[in-house]
């Protein structure tokens, strides 16, 4: 496949970035929260407000310091790749500076923006990187979590309204991830597992919640469900729109995605003869 080479190199900047961030991000660096002042639940990652105390600091849009030259580098790399993949859909991308490990997240909000936290790099970095049987690190932990947020950008942009539970809103951003993960860098699920990781481990049970996510299991239901529609795609040469890809969510959402069935997923299989330019054509559109 044609991003071998490319996948190849951003494991290489990774494991700079994983080796030198186990050192330098701790929870001491970053300033306590002021005890005084408020706190609010920002659980979900649609749910960003300034002005409390776990607010943290915003940087500047497209502007990222992760205190690692290479870091930034890795980072600016993948936000350039998602623009270019995520066509018609913009979003200026912060770092968000959260005041402790405690408050890690991402956030995407109707005003274009996505906050990419600077503890939450470094969790996902350290936690979820290492694919399976090898000493190597995957970067698509990062990737993966950008990819969400994006989705829900694709949401806002589209203005799409017909979600029956906040989850459901979740659950495709989840679908719009392991869509990406499929048709921009043509990873099989063995090899990205490390990532689903990651949203099986974020996943939760409060139904009722505004920032309910998904369970674990509807979670990589759905990440699973977005990564073969991705691969029937490239092996059938059809070109989705953000609409279409909406409704084959909303097609696989009460059979595939929302029921509890056991993780049972077979491996998926790309065309043997892929070229840059033909994956490319393949970009959603608005």
């Amino acid at each position: 496949m044609f991003l071998k080479t490319d996948r190849m190199k951003k494991i290489i900047v990774l494991l700079a970035i994983a080796a030198i961030g186990l050192g330098s991000c701790k929870k001491d660096n970053s300033p306590a929260p002021d005890k005084n002042a408020s706190v609010k639940d920002m659980a979900g990652c649609l749910g960003y407000a300034t002005g409390y105390s776990n607010s943290g600091t915003i940087g500047p849009a497209n502007t990222f310091d992760f205190k690692i030259a290479q870091n930034n580098q890795f980072f600016a790399g993948e936000v350039t790749n998602q623009r270019n993949f995520w066509l018609g859909i913009p979003a200026e991308v912060h770092v968000l500076y959260e005041p402790t490990a405690d408050y890690k997240n991402a956030y995407a909000s109707p005003d274009g923006s996505i906050l990419f936290g600077y503890q939450m790099f470094y969790y996902l970095v350290n936690s979820f990187s290492k694919l399976p049987n090898t000493n190597t690190l995957s970067p698509l932990p990062v990737d993966g979590v950008l990819a969400h947020e994006w989705g829900h950008r694709v949401q806002f942009t589209v203005g799409w309204n017909d979600y029956a539970q906040p989850s459901e809103r979740e659950l495709e951003a989840d679908f719009f991830s392991g869509y990406y993960m499929g048709l921009a860098k043509q990873w099989l699920w063995g090899q990205i597992k490390t990532y689903y990781s990651a949203i099986y481990a974020s996943g939760d049970y409060y139904y009722n919640s505004p920032q309910h996510h998904g369970t674990p299991q509807q979670r990589l239901n759905a990440a699973y469900a977005g990564l073969t529609t991705a691969v029937y795609e490239l092996n059938n040469n059809v070109h989705y729109t953000y609409a279409q890809l909406h409704a084959i969510f909303r097609s696989k959402l009460p059979s595939e995605i929302s029921v509890m069935h056991g993780e049972q997923f077979a491996e998926v299989s790309y065309p043997r003869h892929l070229t840059k330019e033909s994956v490319q054509r393949l970009f959603p559109r608005i």
